[in-house]
């Protein structure tokens, strides 16, 4: 049980690794800024002034939850992205041939993404504080990176599903683009999920990030640990369910592309 465990945690890092070389090692320094500040800097600015046009008087809250955001998508599009490429680049059946569990090698491939949008994640608090005057010293700051990272993997879970989707369809990374859109409106972003609609709502708690979202807020709010553990054990139960959802949907579909054909068809 010890060995098959380590041998688990050894392909995911394994995996890791080989992730950051074939993206992260040959980004340049101005490209990797541009991507990963400039847009959501941008988009931002757009929902805070959207924001005061139609009455919502308190940007903050729609700063705070755009940079959550942040490594909320790295996590989903990282494994999204392990399983569309290797299909796109006709390699997936040599991946899928190995006897290698499936778990590690896709989920270690969003080992770097996480990080990246976790550290993304911090420095726009910090940038935030500079530009949008956010005031950071009542925030208990280790409790905000518990829910920052949290945030990160639970988030993966979603990217497992829609990278199945990948196995069938060219458009998996086009229809994550499109949910990402969604969260937006759904998961409490840019304004409380209090505000929507009680289906909308239902949805929304239904999903990972809404109580990750909402125990960072707490914690911006200066409360501590017993004010967030709740919303902290929920949204790890959640982001456990769809990471579970995710595995089984891509072996699903992956038997189904075997027996169709379709694995590496384009």
């Amino acid at each position: 049980m010890i060995n098959k465990l380590v041998h688990i945690i050894r392909i995911y890092f394994a995996e890791a690794w080989l992730a950051y070389q074939g993206r992260f090692a040959i980004t340049s320094p101005f490209g990797y800024i541009a991507g990963k500040l400039g847009f959501p800097f941008f988009l931002m600015l757009f929902f805070i002034f959207m924001g005061k046009y139609v009455g919502f008087s308190d940007p903050l809250y729609i700063v705070i939850g755009n940079i959550l955001l942040i490594p909320a998508s790295s996590g989903m599009g990282g494994v999204t992205l392990a399983i569309g490429d290797e299909r796109q680049w006709g390699t997936l059946s040599y991946v899928l041939g190995s006897p290698a569990p499936r778990s590690p090698v896709f989920m270690g491939r969003a080992f770097y993404y996480i990080v990246d949008g976790f550290v993304t994640a911090l420095l726009g608090f910090a940038i935030a504080a500079l530009v949008f005057g956010l005031d950071l010293t009542r925030v208990n700051i280790v409790l905000l990176m518990v829910c920052s990272l949290l945030i990160a993997v639970t988030s993966s879970g979603l990217g497992f599903l829609f990278g199945s989707i990948s196995l069938v369809t060219r458009d998996g990374w086009m229809i994550l683009n499109t949910f990402l859109s969604f969260l937006y409106i759904l998961v409490g972003v840019n304004f409380p999920v209090a505000s929507l609609p009680l289906f909308l709502q239902k949805v929304a708690w239904g999903l990972p990030l809404t109580r990750g979202l909402m125990a960072a807020r707490l914690v911006m709010d200066g409360n501590g640990w017993s004010s967030i553990s709740g919303l902290i054990a929920g949204e790890a139960l959640v982001g456990f369910i769809y990471i579970l959802i995710g595995y089984f949907f891509f072996m699903f579909l992956e038997k189904r592309s075997m027996r169709s054909g379709t694995l590496d068809a384009m």
